[in-house]
């Protein structure tokens, strides 16, 4: 869950074309971070730039009515920050503006990065690089990633392939509450309690994203007139596995490169 870029040049030059550009996005723990793990080791994208690395400091988070402090709302990110920074990578071939500095652990993302490469089988892996080389004729690439990404137009503006990974309540909830450290009756972490969870994790997802689902149902069927018109591939079900989730994206994005490419 990393920015990966390559180091700056003295001077960034513009490129001719802005990278072909992935967005993930969805509710926690519904496998973003997991899938573009996987999708950078076929794509090899000239960067991966993830909203975790623009959340707000715990002094400038919202605020809820109860005085629970929310970094799961949409306002917990700086988002014109992050817009800045997609735009600047896409006119320099994936370098940060003066200043960025990414606050994960490398070695860290490299293990969960390994974990989650582990999780689809070679011959998938195989199949899906020979398929996207053929696809993307040596044209660049990137990915940006994070949660509630899709309220904001611009930021689907800025992608060429939106993919949204749509996921059921008792999913994100197992995922999330069996994270290390997560769910323990004595954590001091806000973030980690299961009451957290049901009112800022997966409150925020409902409130930002029910638009998208026929009656407003985030665990029924997705509003297909409404997708379509704002470009949205939605995960075919709630819950698929690692591989069949990889093995999809790679087809909406391998069917998005033959359509531009013509």
């Amino acid at each position: 869950m990393s920015y990966s870029a390559p180091p700056p040049p003295t001077t960034p030059s513009p490129l001719p074309s802005r990278p072909f550009t992935i967005a993930l996005s969805g509710s926690s723990s519904a496998g973003k971070s997991t899938t573009a793990h996987i999708l950078q080791t076929v794509l090899r994208p000239l960067f991966t730039i993830h909203q975790d690395d623009f959340n707000k400091s715990f002094a400038d988070l919202p605020v809820r009515p109860n005085g629970r402090l929310d970094a799961d709302a949409v306002e917990s990110t700086d988002i014109p920050r992050f817009k800045a920074a997609v735009r600047h990578a896409q006119r320099t071939g994936g370098h940060m503006p003066p200043g960025f500095a990414s606050w994960q652990d490398p070695a860290q993302v490299a293990a969960e990065r390994a974990l989650a490469v582990g999780r689809v089988s070679e011959s998938a892996r195989r199949a899906a690089t020979v398929r996207l080389d053929a696809a993307r004729r040596g044209s660049g690439v990137a990915i940006i990633e994070g949660w509630l990404l899709y309220q904001d137009a611009e930021i689907r503006r800025l992608a060429d392939v939106r993919l949204f990974l749509r996921t059921s309540k008792a999913a994100a909830k197992y995922r999330r509450m069996t994270r290390p450290g997560y769910g323990d009756p004595d954590t001091t972490d806000f973030w980690r309690t299961e009451e957290y969870f049901e009112e800022c994790v997966w409150g925020n997802y409902v409130k930002n994203s029910a638009g998208w689902f026929v009656g407003g149902d985030v665990e029924g069927e997705p509003d297909a007139e409404r997708c379509r018109r704002e470009g949205l591939a939605m995960r075919p079900s709630l819950d698929m596995g690692v591989e069949e989730t990889f093995e999809w994206a790679v087809g909406v994005i391998c069917e998005a490169l033959e359509a531009r490419a013509g």
